[in-house]
């Protein structure tokens, strides 16, 4: 291939800090780019202080919040906190934030408006390049700026957002699917945005945040799949990326212990009964959402289906493993012995 494709690994702070850190080590050595940390305060450890420490144990990791929001941490608050990490990790620190899913739903607030999102991105801009913002009549500057670039992404899944992100951030991590026609229309999105800022889709950085799971078969791949396919094809996207991705779903009475899951399905504790709740959902529809949506099968389907990807231009991805309360050790080890040595051939 003539430009590698960039891989990311997503770490949910859900076990202690000595096995995070000895999970991030273990995701550099496996010949990962970057780490990004899940940042949902009452589930994760700290995501700056995990970041922090990710630093100082680690060498060539990028690093970012996975993703951090406008409404927990003040606009301010993020600024600071992403150059203090940066000092520690010089130039391989990125700015990723979004509107909140469940760092809102846990806590019983609604995620951030594409307004806030707007105007906590235009903030975290100018303080990052040492600019003096306004704080509401007050000018504010960021007292320790470094000089060197942060990128500040937005994390969108939406069409709407995904236009803010084109037109203010400077890329976007996109939480759509993975397949040609959302790829292709996502884009579409993206490029209206960049238009509307007056830049151009080059200028952006584009990641695909994609959900992925491994196993020995493609059936058992897509049986510990289920609970994100169902939650994220079925209950969250509505029409969104159905159309794009060539499905058509027929209509499904979602039962009440779905919704009886805490946080919610794709971010269950106890996966089994996640499984178990998703019953309701046919096999064959599993396996359509499963294809469309994420790297779900044997790590050699896994490699395949990057490798066409990166036909269309995919240059980045940010792998999300299917579990929040599991480390992705599977994923790390599919990756280090099967999927990259598929890249690099």
């Amino acid at each position: 291939m003539s430009e590698r494709v960039r891989v990311h690994m997503r770490v949910p702070g859900t076990a202690p800090m000595p096995q995070l850190m000895r999970l991030i080590q273990d995701i550099e050595a496996a010949g990962f780019d970057g780490a990004g940390i899940l940042d949902s305060q009452v589930i994760s450890r700290d995501s700056f202080v995990t970041l922090g420490q990710a630093a100082a144990h680690t060498s060539r990791l990028t690093l970012f919040p996975a993703v951090t929001n406008p409404f927990t941490r003040h606009a301010s608050v993020l600024a600071g906190a992403i150059q203090t990490v940066e000092e520690l990790a010089p130039g391989r620190v990125k700015f990723v934030i979004g509107t909140g899913y469940t760092s809102a739903s846990t806590i019983g607030r609604k995620p951030a408006t594409l307004g806030e999102m707007r105007a906590c991105i235009g903030t975290v801009k100018g303080l990052l390049t040492g600019k003096a913002v306004d704080f509401d009549g007050t000018p504010g500057r960021l007292g320790f700026t470094a000089g060197r670039r942060i990128p500040v992404i937005m994390a969108a899944s939406g069409p709407k957002a995904i236009e803010v992100a084109g037109e203010v951030a400077d890329g976007a991590l996109l939480l759509v699917g993975f397949n040609r026609g959302i790829v292709q229309t996502a884009l579409e999105h993206l490029e209206r945005g960049a238009k509307r800022g007056g830049r151009r889709l080059d200028d952006l950085e584009v990641i695909w945040a994609v959900r992925t799971g491994t196993a020995a078969t493609t059936a058992e791949a897509r049986r510990l799949a289920r609970p994100t396919a169902v939650h994220w094809g079925i209950l969250r996207w509505g029409g969104h990326w159905l159309g794009p991705a060539g499905l058509k779903l027929p209509p499904l009475e979602i039962p009440d212990a779905v919704h009886k899951i805490y946080p919610d399905l794709s971010h269950a504790p106890d996966w089994e009964a996640a499984i178990k709740a998703t019953s309701f959902v046919p096999d064959e529809i599993v396996a359509q959402l499963c294809d469309a949506y994420g790297l779900i099968g044997t790590p050699s389907d896994v490699a395949g289906r990057i490798l066409e990807m990166a036909k269309l231009g995919v240059r980045s991805l940010y792998l999300m493993p299917l579990q929040t309360f599991a480390p992705p050790e599977q994923e790390v080890a599919a990756f280090r012995d099967v999927v990259f040595p598929r890249l690099r051939a």
